[in-house]
């Protein structure tokens, strides 16, 4: 089959449209759009929040083994990040594919780019998993380990890309469901991480130690990738994996990597500036080291409202742009906009006047709380503009129109962002509070960029 744009539209029946919707799929191409975003808005919270809650809970346990741990799990996570940004690439593209044939009611094409972007996460999983065992102590070293922290570092990192289809099958499946519009099996997916964790990680981290907290983490993520692969293809998705169907096809493959491209560019350049960043920040000690990875894993809690409602932003845009709706797609994208800023506001600013008490619940170590602090106060407003900045990536991608943001995003970090943070803390000799300014400018200047190119409107004309 050729392009949606050009090709001719498989049709479905209305009693297959009745199973998908009752699968879990929100049809958001018809009714009022307030509505739609309100049903997509709590599965989403609280896959999000189940999401993310494991790295919460994870750097508490951390915490009980001192700043060593704390600083090599936040270096073995960073350079994890790094590395999969094609992972979290191909959950996007994917996403906006199948959301076009799902809004096009083509329901058998829905189910062949879901098959194929599966087999591609396998792949690109399994690959970069390997890579990182082999070359665990490198990529520690890359990171900016110091000779205390890298035998740590290097313990969990192999443990960690062991286990990293796991990890990365979770956000990846649930984000391509989420991207269509079908939350829920993420949600279960996340919950199933959740609730293994919180027997498995006490128990293993007071046996085992450092191992034990990687181990919980990485167990409890397969798990979680066997029970929703098994939803896939017993069919209570929106979308269904046929065994008898599972083969390569590469034309279909070709539609979902035209669109990864960019978009492993687009977020392959933040996380290798946050592997750079993370060397920079090393350089003021391991008390340092160990208040940025438990702020960031705060922020990452603290964004969940907003990420959740991000995260509607492409099903609004790739199912209403299979239907041939582009007003209502723009329409929908503007309301999660200003639902995000006034949700994520009031979160940050409650963070900024309770920094202190929420910090204290990650760590009693005096100098690393005090820089905790300042680090939550300052970064918050960049934290604001990065939530907005999901939304509208997430627009863009749900379009197909992933060059443009990744251009956005390469002039903002690499343009300013980076050279700031290089020139404050490393020739002007400012110390860390200029990294935190400098991440905050960029942030700004980002956000600027891309609701410039969002008023512009292009992206409603993109084919797939």
């Amino acid at each position: 089959m050729g392009r949606l744009a050009h090709g001719a539209l498989l049709r479905i029946p209305a009693e297959v449209v009745a199973r998908v919707t009752h699968s879990g799929l929100h049809d958001l191409t018809q009714g009022n759009l307030r509505d739609n975003i309100a049903r997509l808005t709590w599965p989403n919270l609280m896959s999000q929040l189940l999401f993310m809650a494991p790295t919460l809970y994870d750097a508490v346990w951390l915490g009980k083994l001192g700043a060593g741990a704390q600083a090599a799990a936040g270096l073995a996570m960073s350079v994890r990040i790094t590395m999969i940004s094609v992972l979290m690439a191909l959950s996007g593209a994917s996403g906006a594919v199948v959301a076009r044939y799902i809004g096009a009611k083509d329901q058998q094409n829905a189910n062949l780019a879901a098959l194929q972007s599966v087999i591609l996460m396998l792949l690109a999983s399994g690959t970069l998993g390997v890579i990182g065992v082999l070359f665990a102590k490198p990529l520690m070293r890359l990171g900016g380990a110091d000779a205390e922290t890298l035998p740590l570092a290097v313990r969990y990192a192999r443990i960690l890309f062991g286990g990293l289809i796991a990890m990365e099958m979770v956000p990846s499946v649930g984000g391509m469901l989420s991207g269509i519009g079908a939350p829920n099996i993420w949600l279960e997916m996340t919950a199933w991480v959740m609730g293994v964790m919180l027997i498995a990680e006490p128990l293993l981290v007071m046996w085992l130690g450092l191992e034990g907290a990687v181990l919980a983490l990485t167990g409890a993520h397969a798990i979680a990738m066997v029970w929703g692969l098994r939803q896939l293809v017993i069919g209570r998705a929106p979308v269904r994996i046929d065994l008898h169907d599972l083969r390569l096809d590469f034309p279909m493959m070709g539609r979902v990597l035209r669109i990864t491209a960019p978009t492993i560019i687009q977020r392959g350049t933040p996380n290798l500036a946050m592997t750079l960043l993370t060397r920079f920040i090393a350089v003021y000690g391991a008390g340092t080291l160990a208040a940025w990875t438990v702020v960031q894993r705060i922020f990452s809690f603290a964004q969940v409202p907003g990420m959740a409602l991000s995260r509607i932003s492409p099903a609004i845009v790739g199912q209403n742009l299979g239907a041939r709706q582009p007003e209502r797609a723009e329409r929908g994208v503007h309301l999660v906009m200003w639902m995000t800023l006034i949700v994520t506001g009031i979160i940050l600013g409650a963070l900024i006047v309770f920094a202190p008490q929420v910090f204290a619940l990650f760590s009693d170590d005096v100098a690393a709380t005090a820089i905790g602090v300042q680090m939550l106060r300052v970064l918050s407003l960049g934290y604001l503009a990065n939530t907005l900045t999901l939304v509208l990536n997430g627009a863009q991608i749900g379009a197909g129109d992933t060059v443009a943001p990744m251009v956005i995003n390469i002039i903002a970090l690499w343009g300013i962002q980076i050279p700031l943070v290089y020139l404050g803390s490393q020739v002007l000799h400012l110390g860390p509070l200029s990294i935190w300014v400098a991440l905050v400018i960029g942030w700004l200047v980002q956000l600027g960029l891309l609701m410039y190119r969002q008023r512009q409107g292009a992206w409603k004309l993109k084919q797939i």
